[in-house]
């Protein structure tokens, strides 16, 4: 357990991966978008540079399917799987190319409940470069055939670095 927190650290430091790096997973069956918060349907910023670099990644052929997920709020009109798909659409992503999952409140849920949708497919996940740890090994631990992309975290990165490595802490021990 020591050694995958030190791990856990490290690659969190380091950024994960980025965007404009060559990205591995590439090609995939699935694009899977974690959540973020959305105001009133509108994704918000950090929303839209998963939502952003996973349009890219569509565009250049990557993947033939974006999975975004996210349920809502108490008090909220939409989900975030709701409002990500239909950022997607209103940049020319078909209909027929984009899923959502809406019932998710964490980053668990997101791929947990994503399972059914995916399952059997070769997927990549869009997420925040601080992020990529947590969901990769996330992902792992449900069994997805995953790969896990990440876009630059905007903002202090130190609160959000704490927040993941007592997240992951709290995953291995058990306590999520």
């Amino acid at each position: 357990m020591a050694k995958r927190f030190v791990w856990l650290l490290a690659l969190t430091l380091l950024g994960g991966g980025v965007a404009g790096e060559p990205t591995p997973g590439c090609p995939a069956d699935t694009l899977l978008v974690m959540g973020a918060a959305q105001y009133d349907g509108v994704p918000s910023p950090a929303f839209a540079r998963r939502l952003d670099r996973a349009f890219e990644l569509y565009e250049a052929g990557c993947a033939e399917k974006i999975l975004v997920t996210g349920g809502k709020r108490p008090g909220d009109r939409f989900t975030e799987g709701e409002a990500g798909v239909r950022y997607l659409a209103a940049r020319g992503v078909p209909e027929t190319a984009l899923l959502k999952e809406t019932k998710s409140r964490s980053s668990l849920q997101n791929l947990r409940y994503s399972l059914p949708l995916v399952r059997g497919e070769r997927v990549l996940i869009v997420t925040d470069d601080l992020h990529t740890y947590r969901t990769g090994f996330l992902a792992q631990e449900l069994g997805l055939d995953a790969t896990v992309t990440g876009v630059p975290t905007k903002g202090p990165r130190l609160p959000y670095l704490l927040r993941e490595a007592a997240s992951v802490t709290a995953y291995l021990l058990g306590r999520r």
